[in-house]
C-alpha cells in the first residue's frame, strides 16, 4: 500500500515535539467532549490514533453484521495527498482485506504490508477493534513506518490507549440515554399524578392538558374524546369554558379525526420535519395559527382508540423525535385512566344501558367463541338430558336354540361301519348318517332261514304220515322259531342305518375316528337339531330382570351379522336364576318374529328389549343410584 505523506524522522527537535503535543491535546479534547454521532467520533478517534503513531494513512470502518457474516462500511479515510478516486478506492479495499482476518479472530494486530530496505523502514498496518458490550462494532487501521515488528507493537499499544476513549464515548451516550429515559419517566409520573388527583373526567382532562402545556412548552393543548362516530373536544389547556361550536374547536376536532383515522401520531412542522403520513388538517390549523408546529397523539385503550390530544408549539420550537416518542408513551399510559374516569362519570342508568350493550356485543361477537359455545351448550345439554325421553332398552346376550332337538343312539350292538356326517353338516329327513356292520347278523339270518326251510320240509313229510303227527308238530314249531329269528335278524339289519328324523343340522357327534369301534345299543351317536324352528335364549342379569315381562318386544343381532336386526317377542321367563361369572343370571325365551336362512342353532349375539321411554338422565344414572341405595341402605 502506497504512502501519501512521509513520516517525520525519529529524532525530532524540541519545537517539533512541542507542536505535536499541542496537536495531540486538541485531539484528546475533541474526544473528551464527544462527537455528535458515531461516525464523527470514529473519524476524530482515527485522526488521534494516526497522530499518536505518526501514521501516513488511516481508515475507519463500521462493522455491519448480516446472516451471511459481516461487511465493512468505510466512514473515514485519512490520506493527505491528491490521490485519484480510483487510488483511494483501491486503498480502502486493501484496508478491508487486512481488517477482515482481525475481525474474524477478534484480535488487534500489527501487520507488515511492505518490507523495508537499507534506505527505508518497513510499513506496518496497525489495527484496533472498537467494542460495545463485547461485540465488535467498528475498526480502525493506521499505516506507519517502523524499524521492526517490536517497534510496531509499541505503537499499536499507543493506538489501543487512544481507542480506550471509545469506552468513554459509549458510557457517555448510555448516560445521556439514561437521563432522557429518567426525565421521560419523571414526566409520565407527574402527568399520571395530575390525572389521578383530579375529581372526575373533565377535571382530569383539564389537569392533563395544563401539565402537558407547562412541561412541553406547547402554546395550546386540546383533548378530544370519541362519542359515537365523532370526536369532541373535552378540555383545552388554561381554558375552563369554551364554545364547542366555534371554528377553532371544529378545526381542532378535524385534526384529531385525521390522526384517529390513520391510527398514528401525526406531526406537522412548517419547516418540513414532520411525519410522513397525511397531515392536511394539521397544516390548515398551523396556517391559521401563524405557523405553529402541530402534534396529534391518539389515545389508545387496548386495541381501541378512545380519543386524541393535539399539542400546538409556537414557531421556532423544535420537537425532537425522542420527545415525540416520550409523549406518545405517556399518553398511551394515561389513556386507560382517562377511560375509567369517563366511564365512572356517567349516570347510573347510562352505565347500565351501556353495560347491557357491551355484554350483548361480547355475547354475539367473534371473540372467545369456544367459551361462548360452552356457555350455550352446557345449559342446553343439561336441559336436553333432563327432558328428553328416548326408548330405554335392556341389553342381554342370547343364543339360538332349536325347538326340536334330538339325540340319536346306536340302534343295535355292533361295530360302526361308516360315518357319513360331521357336526355342523346340514341334513335332510331320511338321510343316512351312520351305518353299522351287519355281516354277523346276515350270517345268522341265513342260518335261521336255512333252519326254517329244513323244519318246513320235515313238517311236510311228517304231516302226511298219521303216525308222525307229533314229529310234524315239533317240526312246525321249530320252523316258526327259525322264522321268528329270521324276522329279528332282518329287523336288526334294517335298523343298522341311522337316518335323519327331520331337516336340520348335526350339532354334535364327530365319529369319523371311531369307524369299526364297538357300540352298545343305546350309546349316544349324534345330536341333531331342526333349523326350521329356532328360538332365542336370553341371559338377563338380575338387575334388569324386574323390567322384563312376557309380551315385550325387542331386536337382536348375531355376532356374525351385526348389521342385521330382527324383531322378537318374549314368550317365557324362567323364574330360577343361575349363578354365572359372579352374578345371578335368568333365562328368558323369546319367539323370533323374523328369521334368516343364515341362522344356525348355537349362534350367539346381543339382544335389546324395549322397556319404555325414560328420561336420558335417568338412563345414565339409575344404575349408579341403585348401587348407592343398596350400599347406603337408602
Amino acid at each position: 500500500m502506497s504512502s501519501g505523506i512521509v513520516e517525520p524522522q525519529e529524532n525530532q527537535n524540541d519545537e517539533q515535539l512541542q507542536q505535536r503535543g499541542t496537536g495531540r491535546s486538541k485531539l484528546v479534547q475533541r474526544l473528551l467532549t464527544a462527537s455528535a454521532n458515531l461516525p464523527q467520533f470514529i473519524n476524530d478517534l482515527l485522526t488521534a490514533q494516526a497522530v499518536v503513531v505518526a501514521g501516513t494513512e488511516a481508515a475507519g470502518f463500521i462493522v455491519e453484521k448480516s446472516e451471511q457474516g459481516f461487511s465493512l462500511r468505510n466512514i473515514a479515510h485519512v490520506r493527505p495527498d491528491n490521490s485519484t478516486a480510483e487510488t483511494r478506492a483501491a486503498a480502502i479495499s486493501a484496508f478491508q482485506d487486512i481488517l477482515k482476518p482481525c475481525i474474524e479472530q477478534q484480535k488487534d494486530g500489527a501487520i507488515e504490508v511492505q518490507g523495508g530496505d537499507v534506505s527505508s523502514e518497513a510499513q506496518y498496518c496497525l489495527v484496533t477493534l472498537l467494542r460495545a458490550e463485547g461485540d465488535v462494532i467498528a475498526a480502525s487501521a493506521v499505516i506507519t513506518r517502523c524499524r521492526n515488528l517490536e517497534r510496531a507493537h509499541q505503537r499499536l499499544m499507543s493506538m489501543q490507549l487512544v481507542a480506550g476513549y471509545f469506552d468513554l464515548y459509549t458510557l457517555r451516550r448510555q448516560s445521556e440515554q439514561s437521563q432522557i429515559v429518567a426525565h421521560s419517566h419523571q414526566h409520565v409520573l407527574q402527568l399520571a399524578t395530575a390525572v389521578a388527583t383530579a375529581e372526575g373526567f373533565e377535571s382530569a382532562a383539564m389537569n392533563l392538558c395544563n401539565e402537558l402545556a407547562t412541561r412541553t412548552g406547547a402554546g395550546r393543548v386540546a383533548l378530544g374524546w370519541i362519542k359515537g362516530r365523532t370526536v369532541r373536544v373535552k378540555a383545552l389547556s388554561h381554558t375552563e369554558q369554551f364554545d364547542k361550536k366555534q371554528d377553532l374547536i371544529k378545526q381542532i376536532e378535524t385534526v384529531m379525526e385525521e390522526s384517529i383515522d390513520q391510527e398514528e401520531t401525526v406531526l406537522y412542522d412548517p419547516d418540513g420535519a414532520g411525519s410522513g403520513n397525511v397531515s392536511r388538517s394539521a397544516q390548515n390549523l398551523s396556517r391559521i395559527e401563524g405557523g405553529n408546529t402541530v402534534l396529534t397523539l391518539p389515545l389508545r385503550r387496548r386495541a381501541d382508540i378512545v380519543g386524541a390530544i393535539v399539542l400546538e408549539f409556537p414557531p421556532g420550537h423544535k420537537l425532537s423525535p425522542q420527545a415525540s416518542t416520550g409523549l406518545s408513551v405517556a399518553v398511551d399510559l394515561l389513556a386507560p385512566q382517562l377511560y375509567d374516569r369517563y366511564q365512572n362519570d356517567r349516570w347510573l342508568i347510562t352505565k347500565t344501558g351501556l353495560s347491557i350493550r357491551e355484554l350483548g356485543k361480547k355475547a354475539i361477537g367473534p371473540e372467545h367463541m369456544i367459551a361462548k359455545l360452552l356457555i350455550v351448550f352446557i345449559p342446553a345439554a343439561i336441559i336436553f338430558i333432563c327432558l328428553f325421553k328416548p326408548m330405554y332398552h335392556v341389553g342381554a346376550p342370547f343364543q339360538f336354540e332349536s325347538l326340536d332337538k334330538r339325540k340319536l343312539d346306536a340302534p343295535i350292538d355292533g361295530y360302526i361301519k361308516s360315518v357319513l356326517v360331521k357336526p355342523g353338516d346340514s341334513i335332510v329327513q331320511g338321510q343316512v348318517l351312520l351305518t353299522m356292520d351287519v355281516s354277523d347278523i346276515q350270517l345268522k339270518l341265513a342260518s335261521s332261514n336255512a333252519e326254517a326251510a329244513k323244519n318246513k320240509a320235515e313238517y311236510t313229510k311228517d304231516i302226511a304220515n298219521p303216525e308222525k303227527q307229533a314229529d310234524a308238530a315239533i317240526a312246525l314249531a321249530e320252523e316258526n322259531a327259525a322264522l321268528a329269528d329270521s324276522r329279528l335278524y332282518q329287523y336288526q339289519i334294517d335298523k343298522a342305518q341311522v337316518k335323519a328324523p327331520f331337516d336340520g343340522v348335526v350339532m354334535s357327534g364327530d365319529l369319523t375316528d371311531q369307524v369299526l369301534a364297538p357300540k352298545k345299543q343305546g350309546d349316544e351317536l349324534f345330536t341333531v337339531a331342526a333349523t326350521s324352528g329356532l328360538r332365542a335364549n336370553l341371559s338377563v342379569s338380575e338387575r334388569d330382570i324386574q323390567d322384563l315381562h312376557v309380551g315385550q318386544q325387542g331386536k337382536l343381532a348375531t355376532t356374525s351379522l351385526p348389521s342385521d336386526k330382527y324383531n322378537f317377542t318374549i314368550e317365557r321367563i324362567v323364574p330360577l336364576g343361575n349363578a354365572k361369572e359372579g352374578e345371578n343370571i335368568f333365562t328368558v325365551y323369546a319367539h323370533l318374529d323374523q328369521s334368516s336362512d343364515a341362522w344356525r342353532p348355537g349362534m350367539a349375539g346381543e339382544a335389546r328389549v324395549d322397556i319404555g321411554k325414560r328420561r336420558l338422565v335417568w338412563i345414565w344414572t339409575h344404575r349408579l343410584m341403585d348401587y348407592v341405595r343398596l350400599k347406603l341402605w337408602m
